[in-house]
This record gives structure tokens, sequence and C-alpha cells, in this order.
């Protein structure tokens, strides 16, 4: 029997593979976890919608985290546990940053992503992400409601002066992460995988000790941190890899989740 009730595992890089798909073991030993009364839960910057996707695939009816924590979800009923957008005032503010730098934005409101002119990162990372996409023109001024989530993706140099900005504006409500270092992701205040998993596991009575939290990425380092047990995945990012010391033997293309979950939940 095992001690750990819940498991959050973040998807990209984690429990997907490099095509997206979830493999016939990890979807294996996630199923028969959850039939012997073990949650798991989805944590990622994805959009609800392609979240979703996923979490039926698996037969989840648990809440998912969505948006790196600025919603939870339920996939069945669609009833919201948890929901922290950027105020618009701050969102035109962030967005204006990126204007003047001059960086790639996508602004994600209800699962939808807004973007200023037509590209073809748009229209691949629409597809492959099951979203659909709206060219609004110039986003500071287009931009009229709360985004759950902000990220500019462009060139490191860029990236990090959009990050000095960032820290320079003081007065800003936000929180922001890397998933790389080539991608910056702006939420509301106080707004993470691991708030989110706390706030989540509060409403289902359960303790940070009997979590496992599964990621590959700088946006899992919370996550991984606050939970009883974290885990890096063999392929995360060097950031995090540098930052972790327990790591999965095999990477997400080899199942690392079942064989972590093999050595640690007694089922």
């Amino acid at each position: 029997m095992s001690s750990y009730k819940l498991v959050a595992l973040d998807m990209d890089g984690t429990l997907l593979d490099d095509n997206l798909k979830i493999s016939a073991r990890n979807k294996e030993k996630i199923l028969r976890l959850v039939k012997e009364g073990i949650h798991v839960v989805l944590a990622t910057a994805r959009t609800f919608k392609a979240a979703s996707y996923y979490a039926k695939e698996l037969g989840l009816d648990i809440p998912i985290i969505t948006y790196n924590g600025s919603l939870i979800k339920e996939v069945i009923t669609g009833k919201v546990i948890y929901s922290k957008q950027i105020i618009n005032s701050a969102a035109k503010e962030i967005l204006t940053i990126g204007e003047k730098l001059n960086v790639y934005t996508k602004v994600y409101i209800n699962d939808v992503l807004y973007v200023e002119g037509e590209a073809e990162e748009a229209v691949s990372f629409s597809q492959k992400h099951r979203i659909s996409y709206k060219v609004i023109g110039k986003l500071s001024e287009n931009i009229n409601d709360d985004p759950y989530m902000i990220v500019f993706k462009d060139h490191k140099e860029k990236i990090n002066k959009a990050i000095e900005y960032l820290n320079n504006s003081i007065s800003l409500p936000i929180s922001f992460t890397l998933s790389t270092l080539n991608s910056l992701e702006v939420m509301d205040k106080g707004v993470s995988k691991a708030t989110a998993l706390e706030c989540l596991t509060n409403e289902l009575g359960i303790d940070r000790n009997e979590v496992i939290a599964i990621g590959n990425s700088l946006n899992d380092y919370e996550m991984i941190s606050w939970a009883g047990l974290g885990v890096a995945m063999k392929n995360s990012d060097k950031q995090l890899l540098d930052k972790w010391d327990i790591i999965s033997q095999y990477d997400n293309n080899k199942d690392g989740i079942s064989h972590v979950l093999d050595k640690y939940c007694l089922y």
C-alpha cells in the first residue's frame, strides 16, 4: 500500500513523449493508481481545453491545473475550483513592454490564443495544442478582458530583457516563470503550479507529504519543491537538473513516469 494519495504530473516533456502521446505503459500505470484510489492530477501551462483532451483519454474525473496554476477546473462537470486572472490594466502594461521590446507575444483568454499578427508559430501551436487562435492587431490596445496567462517567446536575450523590465515594474501584481530560456510565462500575482496544487489538496483533504509531483521544466520547480516527493525527469532542462537531486531513471520517451510510480507507489 502506498503512503501517497495524489500524483501531480506535468504534461509536455513529462507525461507526454516527444510526439505528444501518452505511452501505453504510462497509461496503464496511471489507471491502476486511480483504480486503487490515488488521485492523478495534470498540472500544466496548457489551456484547459488542451489539457482536458488528455485527461479524458486517461478517464480522469478530477479537476486539472492549467495555465501554470491560474485555473483549476473539473473535466466532467466544468466546475471551476480556483481561478485567478491578470487584471486588464496590468495585462496592458505587460503587453506594452512586449511591444517595446518587439517580443513575440501570446495572450490566453478562456481557451483562445490571441496574437498580434499571422505567424507560423501561432498556426503550428494552435494545431499542436488543439486550440483556436485569433489575430487582433496591437495587443495592448485590443485585449480588453483579463487573461489567464501572457507568454513572451523569443531569443534568450530578449526574454532576459523582458524579465528585467518586469522586475523593475514592482507595482505590477504578477508572477512569472520560465518554461524554457526562450519562453517567459506571466500570471496573476501568487499564481504557480505549487499554489494551485496546495489549493486542490486542501479541497481534497490531502497533506502535502502525501503528494508526488513530477516535472521537467523550471515552471515545475516550485511544485516539485512543495510536494512531499518531487521528481525531476531525466530529460529536464539543465536549469532544473542543477537545482534538483531526485531525478527519474528514464526520460519521457522511455516511460519515465511509470518507472517513478513503480518505485514509489506500491501498486
